[in-house]
């Protein structure tokens, strides 16, 4: 979410956002009760956690590309625009 709001401000953002569609979400290696992530949670309701996250993170790398998408289209007609219009004159 994050990285497709502040992709208005810097537009490289959006390209990290895309990343995300391609990273798969893992949970974090088990280990030692104490080190281990979330370990009052049982292995089900981890594992839905991870399947919310992932959902979220996807709707979210979907807008980002959306908008760099967007973003290049815009560029391109402006270009394409300014070039008409001094090869005109």
């Amino acid at each position: 979410m994050y990285l497709f709001k502040f992709g208005f401000l810097f537009p490289p953002f959006w390209i990290l956002g895309v990343c995300i569609l391609l990273s798969p979400l893992r949970a974090p290696p088990a280990g030692p009760p104490s080190a281990s992530w979330m370990p009052e949670k049982t292995d089900a309701e981890r594992q839905m956690i991870i399947d919310r996250m992932r959902t979220a993170e996807l709707k979210w790398a979907r807008r980002c590309l959306y908008a760099l998408v967007t973003l290049i289209l815009v560029v391109v007609v402006l270009a394409v625009g300014i070039w008409a219009v001094l090869r005109r004159s």
